[in-house]
């Protein structure tokens, strides 16, 4: 592995960079920043890319963040730097000397304004005094956005000078966004509030395993999925990022999988996202029961769906009642409406042979779809979820409605669907697919596992490789979204020796190997971005599948199977029904 970890749940290093580059995002409520860094010939280099959410360009659309880059140092040495380590706890940090000064950089984005920083320390220790030179404003970019002209600029609070013999010096570089009639955003302490904020975010839901790789993945995925919240003027959300998808919500990233991972942390941020990711949908549940749109962009103000219903109303059913259950609350009059509006939706659009027709799915047709098991599994489960809710309620007969619904879009997903694909009892993905597919886990993680045996094996001998999951047989895409839902699958089944190794396999790969340190979206397709998203359905592995958290009419149900090698987890800080627990299992 190229990366060790230096600090449990904590930090990760590397000595080992010679001919080899990594990209990391990091971001806060107005920014982000993905930093490519790497080393050649023994020398560090850096490509900045920002997005500025609330800064939208022309036309203002899905894509439409302000996204100014940079390469260029914000210093210039006498003599070339010479790489000695790079370490990532939060902020990244990498470490040289050029001459007889030591070089530390930190790079890391303010928690709240629409500033990135590079804090660059410099320390003589030699015996005479050393020039180096930088700037107190650089100007790198002017661009005409929708609301105005936007100036995108590097500062620096300190004069230049020399550095004298034995000297250390601090400098705080700001990469700003601004109106032309704006000022440059200023804040004290920008690199204490990160700290302050990661370690807020580590403490929440905190889990340990006693595998330190394991351990610190999933610290991390805390982490990178809290980094998707983004403020805009409706209110914080949570977006993908990516240096593509940001101030917008999908039915999948945000709807389906961050937000139940958020439920259980406790976090006030968090919460208020949740509450908007499903609030800015209201306005789209019509009474002609068309479907509602894949996204919703620019800050809440326009939507966008490219491959027609992908399955959006079952993917919003199923995590809105999750979310509800997970708090322990009942739903409001508008997330009622909402829900059974979704509800409704699945029954109009029940098939003759019980299953739920969609025009696509959250892949929007990259790989063959149509009427497909991965809209009819999540109806499924949304509709459990929900029942549950309405007899909390005490809504008897709307409850006993829906599950008659359920238990007829099972026995749709069994005769429509499954039956032998090379060989194993699965399902086919949809009608004509011969091909074993990864998103055939969903019935069984939903709780259908009639065919739960083959279809996992199926899985693991024809699309398991290199500590990740391929999306489809016979090809080399992968999407780790479904990869993260086949292990928390093989937890939830019993599964647990299995589900173990493929665990550690994956977290060896994502937080030690070439790309660290989170889960990734897809590969080929977008470079293996660290969405933010994909983190929060890794945190979920741990929530959902290994500890097994489900739900009942009276409260939430726990049924953690732990692997041989696994003696003791321990649970800190988790909210259940509103208020925090901890959780000790022992074998």
């Amino acid at each position: 592995m190229r990366w060790y970890i230096a600090e449990n749940k904590k930090r990760i290093a590397s000595e080992d960079f010679e001919g080899h580059s990594d990209r990391i995002e990091m971001g806060g409520e107005q920014v982000s920043c993905a930093v490519t860094y790497g080393v050649k010939c023994g020398e560090p280099y850096y490509k900045r890319q920002f997005a500025f959410p609330n800064f939208r360009m022309q036309p203002n659309n899905t894509c439409a963040t302000y996204y100014p880059e940079t390469d260029k140092s914000p210093i210039a040495l006498q003599t070339n730097e010479t790489f000695e380590r790079v370490e990532f706890d939060g902020v990244l940090s990498v470490y040289s000397h050029a001459g007889e000064l030591t070089v530390a950089r930190r790079f890391f984005p303010s928690v709240g304004l629409p500033v990135f920083y590079e804090h660059v320390e410099l320390c003589n220790s030699g015996t005479k005094s050393v020039s180096i030179e930088w700037k107190t404003l650089t100007r790198i970019d002017l661009r005409l956005t929708c609301e105005g002209y936007v100036y995108f600029e590097c500062s620096c609070n300190t004069p230049c000078r020399p550095i004298r013999a034995g000297e250390r010096l601090s400098l705080t570089f700001s990469y700003t966004a601004r109106y032309a009639n704006g000022d440059i955003p200023r804040e004290n302490a920008p690199l204490e509030k990160r700290r302050a904020r990661v370690e807020e975010i580590l403490s929440q839901c905190d889990i340990t395993m006693g595998n330190d790789t394991v351990d610190t993945m999933f610290a991390f995925a805390k982490l990178r999925a809290a980094e998707g919240l983004c403020r805009t003027f409706k209110g914080l959300i949570h977006n993908p990022g990516g240096l593509a998808y940001y101030a917008a919500i999908w039915c999948n990233d945000q709807c389906e999988y961050v937000a139940p991972w958020f439920a259980f942390t406790g976090d006030k941020k968090e919460a208020e996202a949740i509450d908007n990711i499903y609030g800015w949908y209201y306005p789209y549940f019509n009474d002609g029961y068309l479907p509602i749109p894949s996204s919703i962009i620019c800050g809440g103000t326009d939507n966008f769906g490219c491959a027609g219903d992908r399955g959006d109303a079952e993917m919003y059913l199923y995590g809105l009642s999750r979310v509800l259950l997970t708090q322990g609350k009942l739903p409001n009059a508008e997330q009622k409406k909402a829900l059974d509006w979704c509800v409704e939706y699945i029954r109009r659009n029940l098939t003759e042979d019980g299953v739920v027709f969609s025009d696509s799915d959250e892949l929007e047709n990259r790989i063959s779809s149509g009427v497909n098991l991965n809209t009819s599994s999540l109806a499924y489960g949304g509709l459990g979820n929900y029942a549950i809710l309405l007899k909390r309620m005490g809504k008897e007969e709307e409850a006993e409605s829906v599950f008659a619904l359920q238990s007829k879009i099972k026995n749709g997903i069994e005769n429509y669907f499954g039956g032998e694909v090379a060989g194993y009892q699965t399902y086919h993905y949809h009608k004509g697919c011969n091909e074993i597919r990864a998103w055939n886990c969903l019935p069984v993680y939903m709780g259908i596992t009639e065919r739960a045996k083959d279809t996992l094996k199926s899985i693991d001998e024809k699309l398991w490789t290199d500590g990740s999951c391929r999306s489809t047989e016979g090809e080399k895409i992968l999407w780790d979204r479904s990869a993260l839902y086949y292990l928390a699958t093989l937890f939830r089944v019993g599964e647990k020796e299995k589900a173990w190794a493929r665990l550690k396999e994956y977290c060896n790969t994502r937080l030690l190997g070439e790309h660290v340190p989170y889960a990734v979206e897809a590969y080929p397709e977008g470079g293996m971005r660290h969405l933010s998203a994909e983190s929060g359905l890794f945190c979920r592995v741990f929530t959902d599948g290994l500890l097994n958290i489900g739900f009942d009419e009276k409260g939430f149900t726990f049924n953690p199977e732990l692997p041989e090698e696994v003696k003791r987890v321990t649970v800190k800080n988790i909210y259940l029904n509103g208020k925090a627990e901890n959780i000790d299992v022992k074998r």
